[in-house]
């Protein structure tokens, strides 16, 4: 099934120009660097031995950083490759890097465009995050070296997917050791590849509070003076939507509250201020360079790398993508002082969640209106009391775990000459 994959992919290559481009119009690929998607580098191999990290998006990318530091510490010998998928992950980690990690493309999953990046970089050991089962890429990757698939994690359709009809031919396969968030996760991939599996918990406990600039910090908290900020971070068009719903009726009960909107993708924020002006909505765009016109609805976030900054300035951040694709990452907020709400679809951070909740450490809503009453409760002196005491168990639970990242060294370690 592995050949008939690369023959396919190889016969659409005519088309990758074409979807490049439209990609790169909307915002979602760097055309300086188009080469990189087809394995050609774009900077010299390091001498000596090469780790190569994929860490597909933000979460993913923060991770391997996470990890690189770490491994750092001990090994100081190392060089280090850092690829990831999308352009926002780049930007965001490309000036993170220390001295001795250089960032690419992941190569489009086409065997001409992976032997093209296998040739140059020749990884001595290659590790992924999370859910990143890219058929060629690993299975001629796994020819070349030792592959880890790390923080694994995988959503019930790819589960079903892989178990129902391709199970033979699941790339879990290439693997040659998994190590999980979870036991859920755990046992799903033992299903599916005979190679160790184990279960060691979420990295992202190990990743580091969001950096902030505390000028800017100190300049918008004079600023805001006494307005609750509601930060609505990582958003996708379901989340918005509801955040649209409900944002007169709170502004209306609670008018000493602000609205701020940190979109997944920065790109989006024509997209977002067409949808604001059909429904009434003022707003501001923060790339405007000015501080947050109080007189708007709300203040559109349209740049990278600010996300530490309002989470450190919220009363209430809402996690994105839970109201459609299975939610973004509810450990950052939790080493600020607010309170953590995400919606009724946490699939991609199941077991974190459900951890959370039990250890009243975020709030669940299940629609729009059960949004709308949690907000208008803790913005009310009663619920206010109530706020303070979530927080807090929010970052206990993200400093408890913090230990983590010792059980992931020790494997990467193992695989490592």
């Amino acid at each position: 099934m592995i050949y008939v994959y690369c023959l396919l992919f190889i016969i659409l290559t005519p088309l990758y120009p074409f979807v490049f481009l439209i990609r790169a119009s909307k915002g979602k690929e760097d055309l300086a660097r188009w080469k990189e998607r087809w394995g050609i580098a774009s900077s010299l191999r390091q001498k000596g031995c090469l780790i190569w990290l994929h860490g597909a998006s933000l979460g993913e990318s923060i991770a391997a950083l996470t990890l690189i530091e770490n491994i750092n510490k001990t090994r100081s010998d190392l060089n280090f490759l850092l690829t990831t998928s999308t352009l926002s992950a780049a930007k965001n980690i490309v000036n993170k890097l220390p001295g001795n990690a250089i960032h690419q493309f992941q190569p489009i999953d086409n065997i001409l465009a992976v032997k093209n990046f296998l040739r140059h970089w020749q990884p001595n050991l290659g590790i992924f995050f999370e859910s990143e089962l890219w058929p060629a890429l690993l299975f001629e990757s796994s020819k070349n070296c030792k592959l880890l698939l790390l923080n694994a994690c995988i959503s019930d359709k790819s589960f079903n997917f892989w178990r129902s009809f391709l199970q033979a031919s699941c790339p879990a396969k290439y693997f040659s050791e998994i190590a999980t968030q979870s036991i859920r996760d755990s046992e799903k991939f033992q299903q599916l590849t005979t190679n160790k599996v184990t279960i060691l918990g979420n990295i992202k406990f190990a990743n580091k509070k969001l950096f902030f600039d505390e000028n800017m910090y100190l300049n918008l908290k004079k600023h805001f003076a006494d307005k609750k900020i509601i930060v609505f971070a990582s958003t996708h068009t379901a989340d918005e939507r509801v955040l649209f719903d409900i944002l007169y009726d709170i502004k209306n009960s609670y008018p000493n509250c602000y609205f701020i909107l940190v979109p997944r993708h920065p790109y989006r924020a024509a997209e977002i201020a067409r949808n604001c002006q059909k429904l009434g909505l003022t707003h501001a765009l923060s790339s405007a360079g000015e501080l947050p016109s109080l007189d708007k609805d709300l203040y559109i976030i349209d740049e990278f790398g600010l996300l530490g900054l309002y989470y450190n300035l919220s009363y209430i951040s809402f996690i994105g993508g839970s109201f459609d694709i299975g939610g973004h990452n509810i450990l950052e907020p939790a080493y600020f002082d607010n309170l953590i709400m995400f919606g009724p679809d946490i699939s991609s951070c199941f077991q974190l969640g459900n951890e959370m909740l039990q250890k009243g450490a975020a709030i669940q809503v299940s629609n729009s209106e059960e949004l709308a009453s949690k907000i208008k409760y803790f913005l009310s002196t009663k619920g206010a009391g109530e706020i303070k005491i979530i927080s807090n168990n929010a970052y206990k639970f993200v400093k408890q775990g913090s230990q983590v990242i010792t059980d992931y060294l020790k494997i990467v370690t193992n695989y490592i000459d």
